[in-house]
């Protein structure tokens, strides 16, 4: 498991044919998709969940808007 302390990560969103698609620039390889922002920050929370190693479903990561909280 990554030792990160309190992290606030950016993710870029777009939107295209009506769903959106979000990549965390500074985790590559972490790409999220949904067809509301809701499922879109669920998607981002797991992506970022398996990058750390850590439960999606506790409190380590937590979405706020594009904004991605660890720690």
């Amino acid at each position: 498991m990554n030792s990160w302390k309190m992290t606030t990560l950016t993710a870029q969103i777009h939107r295209e044919d009506g769903a959106y698609w979000a990549d965390v620039p500074d985790l590559p390889g972490v790409f999220a998709t949904g067809e509301t922002l809701d499922q879109l920050f669920e998607s981002l929370r797991e992506g970022v969940s398996l990058v750390l190693d850590s439960d999606a479903t506790s409190d380590v990561v937590r979405v706020d808007g594009a904004v991605i909280s660890i720690g």
